[in-house]
């Protein structure tokens, strides 16, 4: 059983893992093979990762849950933007002793002193336990309106890693059938060309029509080819 810790009606999606992830960017690819050597190393680390929305940054925060779980050691993963658990600053408290917290869109509650002294206390302490904590947001974090000095001192050690949107269109149809093939189906070649061209260039968007097509093919009993696609999107 994964030893991940998860907020009450929150779960990791089974598709998601480093291999699923697709990047453009040379930099990125390096830093993310950096991070995961972080984490098989277990060492006391912290990083922030930085992108616009549904660049990806949800995907990796899972996947690094689920790497650490895999080796059976324990992780945590807290969504901040999510309505369903709307969590309070002492949520952080104690997850200093977990091998890993993931914080997802952390910007959205650091404007609070309440949770800056949070960050600040978990960063602090997961150094001394030895412990790794990720988490992301939008902005710099050197743009945040930090009012405590402890945050800005935790904050000195941070590596922050830029996670860039996807813009090439074979990239966003390798990353569709990456992601179909962990989902445990295919998503034929003509097929990924087509939802790009139709769809915005956005991954998420692309994701959720995927999640769509994938329902009706196991409703329906019949394989995603362009014909049904078609078919199914004029209904």
């Amino acid at each position: 059983m994964l030893s991940i810790q998860m907020p009450l009606k929150i779960g990791l999606r089974e598709e998601v893992s480093f291999d699923s992830f697709v990047t453009e960017s040379a930099a990125t690819a390096i830093s993310l093979n950096q991070f995961q050597k972080s984490l098989q190393q277990s060492s006391a680390s912290a990083f922030y990762l930085q992108g616009g929305p549904g660049v990806g940054k949800t995907h990796l925060l899972q996947a690094a849950c689920r790497f650490k779980a895999n080796r059976h050691e324990s992780a945590v993963y807290l969504p901040l933007n999510d309505s369903r658990l709307p969590l309070i600053a002492d949520s952080l408290n104690g997850l200093d002793q977990t091998d890993l917290v993931c914080i997802d869109d952390i910007d959205v509650k650091i404007v609070s002193v309440e949770w800056q002294k949070a960050l600040a206390n978990l960063l602090i302490k997961s150094q001394t336990s030895g412990n790794v904590v990720v988490f992301s947001g939008q902005d710099s974090f050197l743009n945040w309106p930090v009012q405590l000095t402890e945050l800005n001192s935790a904050l000195v050690s941070v590596l922050t890693l830029q996670i860039p949107a996807l813009s090439k269109g074979e990239s966003l149809v390798d990353a569709l059938q990456r992601h179909a093939q962990k989902r445990g189906f295919e998503l034929p070649l003509e097929v990924g060309n087509f939802l790009v061209k139709k769809f915005s260039a956005e991954i998420s968007e692309l994701m959720a029509v995927l999640h769509l097509l994938e329902q009706a093919t196991l409703a329906e009993k019949r394989r995603l080819t362009l014909p049904f696609v078609k078919d199914f999107l004029k209904r």
